[in-house]
């Protein structure tokens, strides 16, 4: 019989600043965790989308101050692996960029997400990677780019794990 581990075929990963961090001015650190980061992050922690197991982590290219912020937000233990700026050659968008993410998981770049705030690092950078790239518009501006996206543009992350439960991690 396969344990649990066996069968993880998904990966989510996450950007960190604009997506689920955003600036504050009431703690030391300088972030603080967005409003609607708080669901897709309790599913980040059981490790689990609609019962399936997944593989999680951030792609930033905030430098490795980002394991400090983790940490002191308490969520540190959401991520399996956190790739920043400093520990990568290329950064956002370079495709090497989520392939690294997605070999250090062991999931095949199909079967990754990557959800971020900025189109071009983000969404179509992983879109172009070969991995299911979703934008979240933090903002009412909305690029001509916005085009070549292959999914919805969503503004809330609510909407985005919930259309990953009904249309990409499913029975």
């Amino acid at each position: 019989m396969k344990n649990e581990k066996d069968l993880e075929k998904y990966a989510v990963f996450l950007d960190a600043s604009g997506t689920i961090l955003q600036g504050s001015t009431s703690n030391a650190i300088g972030v603080q965790i967005c409003p609607d980061a708080k669901e897709i992050l309790a599913a980040l922690k059981i490790r689990k989308i609609n019962g399936f197991p997944i593989k999680t982590g951030i792609i930033t290219n905030w430098g490795n101050r980002i394991n400090g912020m983790l940490r002191a937000l308490n969520i540190d233990n959401c991520f399996d692996v956190v790739i920043s700026s400093d520990t990568v050659e290329k950064g956002k968008p370079d495709p090497s960029v989520f392939h690294h993410a997605c070999l250090l998981v062991g999931i095949e770049k199909q079967n990754a997400i990557h959800i971020g705030d900025s189109l071009h690092d983000d969404a179509l950078g992983a879109q172009e990677a070969g991995l299911h790239g979703f934008w979240i518009r933090r903002s009412n501006y909305l690029p001509e780019e916005s085009k070549f996206l292959k999914y919805p543009i969503f503004n809330d992350l609510n909407q985005i794990l919930k259309f990953i439960e009904e249309s990409i991690i499913k029975n």
